[in-house]
């Protein structure tokens, strides 16, 4: 078991993925070929279950993507079925305080680095490992991913980044954005600022990946330049949503 994405950050290089908000284990396979390092499948926003997770996580068998999980929040109950069906990663949203980002870092690993609990009949078969050569590889490879949201969360980063176990900070920009009453003003010299301050938080500490969102592929080139390493590039919806209105706006004229 080797996680690709993770080696693929420790080397400096940046990583790309959609996050899947579609309930379909044949999207998750459709988009795992599609040169991709990751798949995030959204348990927070997105009307998905634990079965169909599961099967969606089951879908990138034998394919080079990392499948990572968004839980609804700290302390959720979906992140040991996440983790025991095979997920690689999980994110976490809205952590805002030093002990969230510690309890999100000990809830995905086994003893002594957490307290995850033993349970990983699906998760090995996913990785074709037997149970305990699961164990033994699974605190190396998993990835905790948490995702800064709100202006406190800027604020409390310096504690946050102390945190051991924390793999990936993501600057969440459509959150930062509406905190400040100013969705989706991207542009705005105060969401530009409080992002510019988690961004040079983050890539001083050099503990953690930097993570975001990109709004367009030169957006995406543009936060790889900058030193982001995790990129989250669409949602499956979105894809699916762009391509059937552009081919019916060409039909259409």
């Amino acid at each position: 078991m080797l996680n690709l994405m993770k080696k693929a950050m420790s080397e400096g290089r940046p990583t790309y993925g959609y996050v899947l908000s579609i309930a379909s284990p044949q999207i998750a396979r459709l988009l795992a070929g599609t040169g991709v390092d990751w798949l995030m499948i959204d348990l927070e926003h997105a009307p998905i279950g634990v079965e169909t997770m599961a099967a969606m996580i089951g879908a990138t068998t034998g394919m080079p993507v990392t499948p990572i999980v968004r839980v609804p929040g700290v302390g959720s109950d979906l992140v040991k079925p996440a983790l025991d069906n095979g997920a690689l990663g999980v994110a976490f949203p809205q952590v805002a305080t030093r002990q969230e980002a510690e309890q999100a870092a000990l809830s995905t690993r086994y003893s002594p680095q957490g307290y995850r609990g033993f349970g990983p009949t699906y998760a090995a078969l996913r990785w074709g490992m037997a149970p305990f050569d699961y164990v033994k590889a699974a605190n190396e490879q998993m990835l905790t991913i948490i995702l800064i949201e709100s202006p406190a969360g800027v604020a409390q980063l310096d504690g946050i980044l102390k945190v051991d176990g924390i793999d990936v900070v993501v600057i969440a920009r459509g959150d930062l954005s509406e905190s400040l009453g100013l969705a989706g003003q991207f542009d705005h010299p105060k969401v530009k600022e409080i992002v510019a301050e988690a961004e040079t938080k983050i890539l001083g500490a050099k503990r953690a990946a930097l993570g975001g969102i990109a709004f367009s592929s030169a957006d995406a080139k543009d936060m790889a330049a900058r030193g982001y390493l995790f990129i989250a590039l669409a949602s499956d919806a979105a894809l699916v949503q762009r391509a059937a209105s552009s081919q019916m706006k060409e039909i259409r004229g």
